[in-house]
């Protein structure tokens, strides 16, 4: 007899914190964090091609090492310097339709600003630039940036929270469920462009509307946004 009691009063009591947490009222916010930073973490795509002067092939060893001596004058380290794709033996029929071969080169050389390509590329001869153009940025602190906005995310949730309750005269709990809604970042920018016509100069492309074609303007900057999701007891 004692033994379905106890069971009794164990039965009663798992339905007593059932109930309870059924009857939990709460109330679910979400909080959003952003921010803009100037990336200091930006690679550019350079593409050398060897060319024809004075009668004679300028080879694209030779191409490459000016280029690696102006990367290290301007004073970028060795390993932001690296070799893409090497395209061998491509086809150009020159205005006389002979046939030749010329082979080119693709590099990505990472700089802090844009202003250091520019270094760079007045020190290359631009006979042998094919093209240039901004593969991609970053920041070297991104994931720093990251974890400081979902701290800040999750703060104005709660705050949002508090007073959303008060003005309905309850009381902010604490948090039941939290959820990071951790969207990537995605940097929209205009590639810029370097062109070579082959008429013996480098054009370079307009930059459409772009926020880094003026210097004292500055680099495009990368928008981070983050949203916490929090459901919090009210008491």
């Amino acid at each position: 007899m004692k033994k379905i009691l106890a069971s009794c009063f164990l039965l009663l009591a798992i339905h007593s914190v059932i109930a309870q947490t059924s009857t939990q009222k709460f109330i679910t916010v979400t909080g959003t964090a952003e921010m803009e930073v100037v990336p200091d973490e930006i690679y550019f795509r350079v593409t050398l091609r060897e060319f024809i002067k004075d009668k004679n092939k300028v080879l694209i060893d030779s191409l490459e090492k000016e280029l690696s001596k102006a990367v290290a004058a301007s004073g970028v380290p060795k390993e932001n310097f690296m070799i893409e794709q090497v395209y061998g033996e491509r086809w150009r029929r020159k205005k006389t339709k002979i046939a030749e071969l010329y082979s080119s080169k693709v590099y990505i050389i990472k700089v802090s600003e844009p202003s250091k390509m520019d270094d760079i590329l007045d020190k290359v001869n631009a006979e042998s630039i094919e093209s240039v153009e901004i593969k991609n940025f970053s920041h070297s602190k991104i994931q720093e940036y990251k974890k400081q906005l979902k701290i800040e995310a999750i703060k104005v949730a709660k705050t949002k929270a508090g007073y959303l309750l008060d003005a309905i005269g309850e009381q902010l709990g604490g948090a039941l469920e939290v959820t990071e809604n951790d969207a990537s970042y995605t940097p929209y920018y205009h590639v810029a462009q370097y062109s070579n016509s082959r008429l013996g100069s480098v054009e370079r492309a307009s930059y459409s509307d772009s926020d880094y074609a003026d210097q004292s303007i500055g680099f495009q900057k990368i928008k981070l946004q983050f949203q916490v999701t929090v459901k919090f007891a009210i008491k």
